[in-house]
This record gives C-alpha cells, structure tokens and sequence, in this order.
C-alpha cells in the first residue's frame, strides 16, 4: 500500500489536535510525527481526512517556517498573524505579523514581501530585537514605523513604487 508523507510543521497548520509536540490526532486515529515533524498517512487515511477538512493539501510550496516555542504561542494567540507565518497573509492593507527574536532587518524584510510591497533598503547597522511580539498596524508604512519606533532609525516610504528605506538617526 502506498503511503503519503506529511510535514507537520505546525499542527494548526493541518487543523489536527496535538495532545503533545509530537503526536497529532487526524481523523479519529493518532499518529506519530518522527524526529524531522513528518507523519505518514495512506492514500485512503489521507483522503478521508482531507474530505472531512482536518488536512489540506497546498498546491503551492509552503514557506520554510522556523519558529521557536514562545514564537509559535505568540503567534497562536492572534489568527492573522499565525497564517502570515504560512504564507497566507490576509491581501488587505492590514499588518498582522509575529515580529520574531533576531535581526530587526529579516522583519523588516518580512513586513514587506508578505504585503507585497516591492523593497526594502536598509542602511545602518542590523539591531537584535530580544523578544517576540504580535505587530497590528493599519498598513505596512505604520507597520514599519511601528517597528523601528524604539531605534534610532526613521523610514523613507515610497507609496507609489511600494519601497521602503530604513536610515539609521545619526
């Protein structure tokens, strides 16, 4: 019998209840994710659930998502961020993301090709931003704004071309 491969890599992601970081129960019957957060379903299993809509199968390729625990019960707590995690940002003007721990330019960056704007130029040194967070802002130039608010750092925002210049306040 042929068998499917699923990644999990959120269990939100396939709609299926986790009763531990590795166990997932999808169509009344729980299954093991290995090491790598990959279950295997039958054809059948996987047809059953995706009928009754606890999987779904994306016919695009899903982002690389990386997230650390305290990142991903953040992102939980608000719906618009968590889906902008896989790809599925909500196409309004809206700005709901998790601002993850790290490089405030790979945010920057995610701020602008989520909500497809075109650029993002980044001039100065990168600041580590310590603590994850949940950004709502009405659009990507308050969203921006939002985020360098607390650095020395003012944006240029270029609305007609969508592109964004980041300058470090000297």
């Amino acid at each position: 019998m042929k068998k499917v491969l699923i990644a999990v890599v959120l269990s939100s992601l396939l709609g299926a209840c986790a009763s531990n970081d590795n166990e997932f129960l999808i169509d009344g019957k729980t299954y093991l994710a290995d090491e790598n957060g990959t279950i295997q379903l039958t054809q059948k299993e996987f047809k059953s659930a995706t009928d009754k809509g606890e999987v779904k199968l994306l016919d695009e390729d899903t982002p690389d998502v990386k997230v650390s625990k305290e990142e991903l019960d953040i992102a939980l707590t608000d719906e618009e961020a968590f889906f902008s995690l896989i790809g599925q940002a909500n196409p309004d003007d809206h700005v709901a993301m998790l601002v993850k721990s790290g490089s405030l330019k790979a945010n920057l960056d995610r701020i602008v090709s989520e909500n497809n704007w075109n650029a993002l130029y980044f001039d100065g040194p990168d600041i580590f931003i310590s603590s994850p967070r949940i950004l709502n802002s009405a659009n990507v130039p308050m969203g921006t704004m939002d985020l360098i608010g607390d650095y020395d750092m003012y944006p240029c925002i270029d609305e007609a071309e969508k592109t964004i210049t980041v300058i470090k306040d000297e």
